[in-house]
């Protein structure tokens, strides 16, 4: 190989070599926002069971102090 060849294949190899490190850091941020979303997803469904949970307590609340004004 010769010097020709050789100041070619060197930035073509960084090229390829920078490529494939950008294609694993882009993988890494689609498993961190999976993850994310997940997380959301699962605070979203935590929220909606205390909300549920309040509001049937709230439900028996008003039937109790109905039933106490009768």
């Amino acid at each position: 190989m010769n010097v020709s060849q050789l100041a070619t294949a060197l930035p073509l190899a960084s090229a390829i070599f920078l490529a494939g490190y950008q294609v694993n850091r882009i993988d890494e941020l689609f498993t961190k926002v999976h993850a994310s979303a997940k997380e959301s997803a699962e605070t979203r469904d935590v929220i909606l069971d205390i909300h549920g949970r309040v509001c049937t307590i709230e439900e028996h609340i008003k039937n109790i102090d109905s039933s106490l004004k009768k």
